[in-house]
């Protein structure tokens, strides 16, 4: 389990830097297109930053993190995981510098995509349209949108450049290149010149690109046809709509045109039909993710216990999956499918922990997902930034304990006896848990209840001893009275 405090503490400084201009455009695609997806808590620590900087100043004064908690009114836990939100999405880069006993960071904020680069985004663009629905995902597309205006009915009348402004003597050209005037016009090494980059956005880390590689046929595909951005492109289709290596490798050999390059438009129309073919008409969701191999503790290990048996069940089945599986293959509810979605995006839990809290709510409340219940559950465990599978069960079985107890209590207090209490459904690895606790309980009960007699044994010997000595005493006075 990875805690902020490791990385991060009160006392360390940071500064603010832009390599890049940003502009009130920017500001309406953070509110209206980023918004949706990191929250607002994460967007205001966007605008708090962006606030550093003062007017034409591209570089901060230094500041520590208490200050920004006070500034933000948010701790150094919730600010460090906005920050991972905000890194996670293309908006930020993050350095560290470290010094002595103290740590200096360096934050560099990366403006938002155009709207035309967010549309065009396989990932996105999805995840926006899932978040908001096809009407306002539609109202908020037009919105950035203008009419497109055919010039072919006109005729251009637009002077070049060469047209406009006169060229420079060759003599003079090379006098000014030798002067002062050719020292300022190069380039400093340690400068960097304002400009609005291509965004790329954001990073993928686990799909195998060389196994899709190895997957493809040099006959159908050959190798200069996987360029750079055709291999982005492939990581953001596979991410979004769940494709592995070996699958995407049959995907982008139907995507291969006549010249023998990548139609990237076919390829998106492609790994949607796979897709449509795979999962039907719902659009792709992070649902369907399963837990990362890096946070995986049965990878490439075979379970022996029933409990190892539960985890790998777990680490390796989709949320979406388990709550068909629960429902013996009926199709998930859309109102269901949102709150898994809500597990993963809004509170960072991975797909094998939702997995363990979704299991935990659907047996305890008769096959129904509460939602209440499961946000508050969630909460709880993305402050406790649970990670492994687990180390979810070992919360849930405190949760059980927890509420079991709290029950317990209650009716003691109120019912005191012949009503019995209707018992909770729990999974297998829970009943376990309680089966347990159970026999402990009586065994303890037991042993008190040993330890009792044998106290009261005990006394009855002794009371009847001393009623003994009495009667013995009494006798010998009378015989000497007689």
């Amino acid at each position: 389990m990875s805690w902020h405090w490791r990385e991060l503490l009160p006392v360390d400084r940071y500064t603010v830097r832009t390599s890049d201009y940003l502009t009130d455009m920017d500001q309406k695609v953070m509110v209206l297109l980023y918004q949706p997806l990191i929250g607002t808590v994460a967007n205001g620590l966007y605008t708090t930053l962006w606030a550093h900087l003062e007017r034409d100043q591209w570089v901060s004064s230094e500041q520590t993190h208490r200050q920004l908690m006070l500034m933000t009114e948010l701790s150094l836990g919730e600010i460090f995981e906005q920050r991972k939100k905000l890194e996670g999405i293309g908006l930020l880069k993050s350095y560290k510098q470290k010094a002595d006993s103290e740590s200096r960071y360096l934050y560099e904020l990366q403006p938002p995509m155009t709207p035309k680069q967010f549309f065009e985004n396989d990932v996105l663009s999805v995840y926006l349209f899932n978040r908001l629905g096809k009407t306002q995902f539609r109202e908020l597309r037009n919105r950035f949108s203008v009419d497109a205006v055919s010039t072919s009915e006109y005729t251009e009348l637009t002077y070049s450049f060469d047209e406009v402004y006169t060229s420079l003597h060759h003599s003079e050209m090379v006098s000014n290149l030798r002067s002062e005037t050719g020292e300022a016009l190069a380039n400093h090494t340690n400068k960097t010149i304002l400009s609005r980059h291509d965004k790329q956005g954001f990073s993928f880390e686990d799909f195998d690109m060389e196994l899709m590689k190895n997957a493809l046929s040099s006959f159908v595909v050959p190798e200069q046809a996987i360029t750079k951005v055709v291999e982005e492109t492939i990581i953001r289709l596979a991410f979004v709509y769940c494709v592995d290596p070996l699958e995407m490798s049959k995907i982008v050999s139907q995507a291969v045109g006549p010249d023998e390059r990548v139609d990237l438009e076919l390829l998106r129309k492609k790994a949607q039909d796979w897709y449509r073919l795979e999962y039907g008409s719902n659009p792709p969701g992070l649902g369907l993710r399963t837990q990362p191999m890096n946070e995986r503790t049965m990878n490439q290990k075979e379970p022996t216990t029933d409990e190892e048996k539960t985890i790998l069940f777990y680490e390796e089945t989709s949320p979406l999956r388990l709550l068909e599986l629960r429902s013996e293959g009926a199709q998930v509810a859309p109102a269901d499918a949102k709150i898994v979605e809500g597990l993963i995006l809004d509170y960072q839990l991975l797909p094998g922990v939702a997995n363990v809290l979704l299991d935990y709510v659907l047996y305890q409340y008769d096959m129904k997902l509460s939602k209440p219940l499961v946000h508050k559950i969630a909460g709880h465990w993305s402050r406790k930034k649970v990670k492994l599978v687990q180390e979810a069960m070992q919360l849930a079985k405190q949760e059980k304990q927890s509420k079991a107890e709290a029950t317990d209590s209650y009716s003691t207090q109120k019912q005191q006896g012949k009503r019995n209490r209707k018992k909770d459904k729990l999974p297998k690895w829970l009943l376990e848990e309680k089966q347990s606790q159970e026999q402990a309980k009586a065994e303890t009960a037991s042993a008190s209840e040993t330890k009792s007699k044998q106290q009261n044994d005990t006394e009855q010997q002794s009371k009847q001893s001393f009623e003994s000595m009495l009667e013995e005493l009494k006798r010998s006075k009378q015989q000497k009275g007689g």
